[in-house]
C-alpha cells in the first residue's frame, strides 16, 4: 500500500537517478529515478510522491503534481431573479403570560414529568408479601483500582526501530499478526517476501508485547496494595511469558512477593469485616464476604464459622418475611456454610418468589430444600 511522503533533492548520481532525503530529516532517504522528475529540477528541490515502504528500501512510484497557486483572490458572482415580491412577511405577537404573571421556568416541565413519572411507579407497584423485588447481593469484596500502565517501554523500543520498520510495529499495535496479514493481502509483494516479512514482524511482535508487560509490572510495583487482584494475578501469571531476560525475572520475583504480601493484607481485612459483620447482625453482608476470599479456596476459622452459622439459622424463621427469606436464602446458597444452615422456623405461606429461589438453588442447599416439599412439587 503506497504513501505520500515530502522529499527533498540532495545530489545527483548520473544523469538517470538523483539521491533524495525526507523534508527536514536525514532519515528515510534513497534514489529516485530522472524520469519521475520534472525537467530542469535542482539540488535541494522538494516534491511530494507516491512511494511504498519495503523492508529492504523506499520505491518511489510518482511524483504528485503540484497544484497551480491562486493570484488572484477567488469571487463569487450572484445572479439576482429580478423578482420584486418578496415571500417572506413578519408579524409581532404578544407574549402569552400565565393568569399569575409568572413565567413558567425551563426546569419545570422536566420537574412536571419526572413527578408523574413517579406518582405512575408508585400506582403500578404491586404492595404485600407477594412483591416482587429484585435480590441485591450485599458484601461483595472492594476491588480496588483497576490497572491503567503507562506506555514508556513500549514507546522506548519503539523508537529503536528504523524509521522503514515503524509503521509495521504501529500496524502490530493496532491488530498484531492477523491484522498484519490482512494489510498484506492488499499489497502486491513478489513470491516469498510475505514470509520474511512475517517472520521479522514476529520478532517484533514478542518485544512490543515484552514491553507491554513490563510497562503493566511496573504499574502493578507502583499501586501493589491498591491495584486490584484480579489485574495483580493477570500480570503475575502473564510474567512466565514475557520476564525471559535477567532484568524482567528479577521484576517478576518482586512481582511475586508483592503478591503473597498483599494476599495476606487482603486476608487479614477480609475476617476482620465478617467478624464486623456478624457483630453486627448483618447475616446477608457476612455469607457474602464469607464466598469471597482473598485467595480461592481459603477456609474460615472454626470459630468465624459457628458463629456465621448461627446468625444464618436465626435470620430463618417463621416470622421472618418471604422477600427477607429469598435475600438470605441467595446468600447462604454461595457461602461456605451452606450444608451447615438449618432454618429455626419456616414461613407458614412461602411466595412463589421464595420457592423459585429454593428451587433454583435446590442443589446447593438440600437441607433447606428439604423443608419444602410439597410446594415445590406443585
Amino acid at each position: 500500500m503506497s504513501s505520500r511522503i515530502e522529499i527533498e533533492i540532495t545530489s545527483r548520481t548520473d544523469s538517470e537517478e538523483f539521491n533524495w532525503r525526507a523534508l527536514g530529516a536525514r532519515e528515510p532517504k534513497g534514489t529516485i529515478k530522472g524520469s519521475l522528475l520534472p525537467s530542469g529540477v535542482e539540488i535541494g528541490d522538494s516534491f511530494r510522491v507516491e512511494a511504498d515502504f519495503h523492508i529492504d528500501g523506499i520505491e518511489i512510484l510518482r511524483v504528485v503534481p503540484k497544484k497551480d497557486v491562486r493570484k488572484d483572490p477567488e469571487t463569487l458572482e450572484i445572479f439576482g431573479t429580478k423578482n420584486e415580491d418578496f415571500g417572506v412577511t413578519t408579524q409581532l405577537v404578544k407574549k402569552n403570560r400565565s393568569k399569575q404573571g409568572k413565567k413558567r421556568k425551563p426546569n419545570d416541565r422536566k420537574k412536571d414529568f419526572s413527578n408523574r413519572k413517579k406518582s405512575q411507579s408508585k400506582q403500578g407497584r404491586p404492595s404485600g408479601d407477594g412483591e416482587k423485588k429484585k435480590i441485591r447481593r450485599t458484601g461483595a469484596p472492594n476491588r480496588g483500582k483497576r490497572l491503567k500502565a503507562k506506555r514508556s517501554h513500549r514507546n522506548a523500543f519503539v523508537t529503536t526501530l528504523p524509521e522503514l520498520h515503524k509503521p509495521l510495529a504501529n500496524e502490530l499495535l493496532r491488530g498484531g499478526i492477523p491484522s498484519l496479514r490482512k494489510s498484506m493481502k492488499k499489497m502486491a509483494l513478489p513470491e516469498g517476501f510475505d514470509t520474511e516479512i512475517l517472520q521479522y514482524a514476529e520478532k517484533v511482535n514478542t518485544q512490543l508485547r515484552t514491553a507491554e508487560w513490563h510497562d503493566k509490572a511496573d504499574a502493578v510495583l507502583q499501586s501493589a496494595k491498591e491495584i486490584d487482584l484480579r489485574d495483580f494475578r493477570s500480570v503475575v501469571a502473564a510474567g512466565g511469558q514475557w520476564a525471559r531476560s535477567e532484568e524482567l525475572s528479577s521484576v517478576q520475583s518482586q512481582l511475586e512477593i508483592s503478591l503473597r504480601e498483599r494476599l495476606e493484607l487482603e486476608h487479614g481485612r477480609w475476617l476482620t469485616e465478617i467478624e464486623k459483620a456478624i457483630s453486627d447482625g448483618k447475616s446477608v453482608r457476612a455469607l457474602n464476604l464469607s464466598s469471597h476470599p482473598p485467595k480461592p479456596g481459603t477456609l474460615l476459622p472454626e470459630h468465624i464459622m459457628s458463629a456465621l452459622v448461627n446468625l444464618a439459622n436465626t435470620s430463618l424463621d417463621g416470622e421472618t418475611s418471604s422477600h427477607r427469606w429469598s435475600v438470605v436464602i441467595q446468600a447462604v446458597a454461595y457461602s461456605p456454610v451452606r450444608l451447615k444452615v438449618v432454618p429455626i422456623g419456616i414461613p407458614s405461606k412461602p411466595t412463589k418468589d421464595l420457592l423459585s429461589v429454593i428451587k433454583k438453588n435446590a442443589d446447593r442447599i438440600p437441607d433447606i430444600a428439604a423443608l419444602f416439599p410439597k410446594e415445590l412439587d406443585q
